[in-house]
């Protein structure tokens, strides 16, 4: 039987070094958001923008605390977490993006956001796609709009968010990543007068710019033509009544979109070799979720009794700066001092254990001992006459009532 054959270029092993490297997020829902149906399908909707390395298929239930999903996120590798939560006071919703293991946090007042359905029903020609499609096999590409490139002239906080959005997806390889990989965009703008950040997800199609339309009607269309009728293929082509010779009006024009250079190369022969330059319309559908955002502060860690690294609403002066600092190094002081004193009770609990451990088993051991000598001194202190089994070994009748 022949040996089946391994594809090398499409399912290329990854090693485990690579494979540590790509981050994985875990995005939920936490507190009274479960009884938001709504705000519960954002979070399906959102876990689609960060696929395929995210858990798609989680479940959370009432009672789960955000400490639980950090202690699964180690063993699990994860890197990034997305919480989504509505306040009970004043129901405003909030997005927190959390680094792992040690943070740093950044919070996000959600002002408006849009579900999937919304996005489809405002278009005019949505793309229909599910979790499982094609579009969702690779990461998409990320872009950054209304920042500013000068990395120098911005704030700190604005400086630690670029960090954390362009650490949430793999980077990508010019020399080793094909541009036909990239099915989608997530595009987030700022808008430079409110700082608010604009979430976008689109899809990446391509059209043929350069052909004729007849040409590209016939690329385009998945059934193969009537050519009963049809001596050559330029009857085909120049028919007004045939594929690609008449077009609806509603029909979006190719030439619309951004124009993107590919170099195909076609070899001709074995010696000579030519390189065709064709170009492609690039056009992007939106597929939602829409999300508004405002910064409202970036926390060290990631639980809330960490050090606050920024806030929107809060100024501190250097002095209640310094205050807080003070108070934060106590408490991070009494914190490692309340975890060595449990690190020394544990260590004291397992050497009790230990030595019961011991105990025990020489216990065991010694009874053993006892017992067998206890059996001898019987053996050597019995009164009755000793007796030779030499001396009964012809004796038929030894076991004559047991016979009978």
């Amino acid at each position: 039987m022949a040996k089946r054959r391994t594809k090398t270029r499409t399912h290329a092993k990854v090693s485990e070094e690579e494979l540590a490297k790509i981050p994985r997020s875990m995005v939920l829902r936490l507190g009274s958001s479960l009884r938001n149906h709504s705000l519960s399908q954002l979070v399906k909707d959102f876990r689609n923008v960060m696929q395929p390395h995210t858990a798609i298929n989680l479940r959370e239930r009432k009672s789960n605390k955000l400490k639980d999903f950090i202690v699964m996120a180690g063993p699990l590798g994860v890197s990034d977490l997305f919480i989504f939560n509505q306040s009970e006071d004043t129901g405003n919703i909030s997005l927190r993006m959390g680094k792992m293991p040690r943070g740093p946090t950044l919070q996000f007042k959600v002002n408006t956001y849009s579900l999937i359905k919304d996005v489809r029903n405002i278009l005019k020609h949505p793309k229909s796609v599910g979790k499982d499609s094609k579009e969702f096999l690779a990461p998409p590409l990320l872009v950054l709009n209304g920042f500013s490139s000068k990395m120098n002239e911005i704030d700190n906080h604005e400086k630690l968010m670029i960090t954390v959005f362009q650490n949430i997806f793999p980077p990508i390889q010019p020399q080793l990543t094909k541009v036909s990989s990239i099915k989608r965009v997530l595009m987030i703008n700022k808008d430079p007068v409110t700082g608010n950040l604009d979430l976008r997800h689109y899809a990446i199609n391509t059209k043929l710019v350069e052909e004729s339309r007849n040409v590209k009607k016939l690329i385009q269309n998945k059934r193969l033509p009537n050519m009963a009728k049809n001596t050559d293929i330029s009857d085909l082509l120049l028919d007004p009544y045939s594929v690609g010779g008449i077009t609806s009006d509603s029909e979006v024009e190719d030439d619309e979109g951004i124009v993107d250079v590919q170099n195909e190369t076609a070899s001709v022969s074995k010696s000579e070799e030519t390189s065709s330059v064709r170009k492609r319309a690039i056009k992007l559908t939106e597929l939602g979720p829409r999300l508004n955002l405002t910064l409202v502060k970036i926390e060290e860690g990631l639980t809330g009794s960490s050090k606050t690294l920024y806030h929107a609403n809060i100024k501190k002066s250097e002095l209640e700066q310094k205050a807080l600092e003070k108070k934060h190094a106590q408490r991070k002081k009494l914190r490692e001092e309340r975890r060595s004193k449990q690190q020394e009770n544990l260590k004291a609990k397992n050497a009790v254990k230990e030595e019961k451990k011991a105990r025990r088993k020489a216990r065991q051991e010694g009874k053993v001992e006892g017992e067998q000598e206890e059996d001898e001194q019987d053996a050597s202190d019995s009164d009755g006459p000793e007796m030779d089994p030499a001396d009964y070994e012809n004796d038929s009748d030894l076991y004559s009532d047991i016979e009978k």
